[in-house]
């Protein structure tokens, strides 16, 4: 649906249009998997947060033009929130390329809020253009929706809202999976995964085919299988280690409670694909995973990315999944044009966006300094205190 995001003045990216229109957006180009990663607090969710509230806009879902509530959880209390260091001055500039049943299309807006004497906190459209044609706008808050009253406007609000009903945002603290299912099972109008993994017993539990894939996945991988076991009338998720008795799942470490609701979106994405497309948030897929396990999630994204009609926004700190991603395409195993790499560097000036490409090499066009790196630094720092003991 959405095939990219441009945007100016959001949050920790500053306005850098408002004053000189020569300058560049911040760009998010969308591929079947589309990578994040930069230092703490650099802004890698408010780019994914953004993506999500744009889709809303689309989507019209509520009162608010971006919706402030993503993926579960409230992420701003108003539209100021979303400004550039929350300066009711500032601008936040979108412009969003879509393609569904009515075609390519191409949204440019620029919202902003009136002052603090204005009753309403929602934003005003200062201008609004839908492919290259400029529509009217008023002093009045926008109502919910982001596009303007154009023929395409309720086929593309559907398809929005069809996308945001298909797509998961799996947050980076996922709850304990419980060991037994909730008796009224599987709901298929509810969200498939939940923000903090709700609902992966009771898919686990109604679909055997993901339930083995899952099984066998962490057998190879972990030494870890799973299977269910009745006792008093009640089917419960139980946990094997080669000949060694089965122990309930709410007995095995914390990382595979924050791995299995990963692996069982993976799964179900690559084993059903869906013939409405999504957009997947996976937030610290390797979130308390030992490191030699990170490779293969890199594996497990790149199965979905070719299999799927969707997206998966992957935001990490995991080498390891990068670098075998990378070995992937130099083995000719996927192309580079499924893969979008994207550094969200922590400038002194405001955060900044930069896409990195992956050639068919393997290699990189551009490597910011510093990153990964840190391994290395403290091996040198070690050598170094090893030769002066040595002296």
């Amino acid at each position: 649906m959405i095939r990219s995001l441009e945007f100016d003045g959001y949050r920790g990216f500053p306005c850098r249009r408002q004053y000189d229109r020569s300058q560049p957006f911040q760009r998010l180009d969308i591929a079947p998997l589309t990578l994040l990663i930069g230092r703490n607090n650099a802004g890698k969710t408010s780019v994914a947060t953004l993506l999500y509230q744009t889709l809303g806009g689309l989507a019209g879902i509520n009162n608010d033009a971006l919706p402030l509530t993503v993926g579960g959880r409230p992420v701003a209390e108003c539209f100021q929130d979303l400004l550039h260091a929350r300066d009711l001055s500032a601008f936040l500039e979108l412009a969003v390329s879509t393609e569904g049943t009515s075609g390519s299309h191409r949204l440019e807006t620029i919202l902003y809020l009136p002052g603090l004497l204005y009753d309403d906190p929602r934003p005003r459209a200062r201008s609004v253009r839908w492919d290259g044609v400029d529509y009217p706008v008023s002093d009045a808050p926008l109502d919910g929706i982001l596009i303007p009253d154009v023929p395409e406007r309720t086929t593309v609000s559907k398809e929005a809202k069809r996308v945001l009903h298909a797509s998961v945002w799996l947050g980076p603290l996922r709850n304990g999976v419980p060991e037994i299912p909730p008796r009224q099972g599987f709901d298929p109008l509810a969200p498939l995964i939940g923000p903090a993994g709700e609902g992966v017993i009771e898919l686990l539990a109604e679909d055997s085919v993901v339930f083995g894939e899952v099984s066998a996945w962490l057998s190879l991988h972990a030494g870890l299988s799973l299977r269910w076991e009745k006792n008093l009338d009640l089917w419960r998720l139980q946990t094997t280690r080669g000949a060694v008795r089965s122990v309930p799942i709410t007995q095995v470490g914390t990382g595979v409670h924050q791995l299995l609701p990963v692996l069982t979106l993976a799964k179900w994405r690559y084993r059903d694909p869906s013939p409405t497309p999504f957009i997947d948030v996976v937030q610290q897929p390797e979130l308390h995973l030992h490191d030699a396990l990170h490779p293969m999630l890199g594996d497990l994204f790149l199965d979905v990315a070719r299999a799927g009609t969707g997206t998966t926004i992957v935001e990490t700190h995991a080498e390891g999944l990068l670098l075998r991603i990378r070995r992937r395409i130099a083995e000719g195993a996927i192309s580079p044009d499924l893969v979008a790499l994207y550094y969200v560097d922590d400038a002194p000036g405001g955060s900044e966006l930069r896409r990195i490409r992956i050639l068919e090499t393997g290699e990189v066009d551009y490597w910011p300094p510093g990153v990964f790196l840190e391994s290395y630094e403290e091996v040198k720092a070690l050598r170094r205190a090893q030769r002066l003991k040595e002296h």
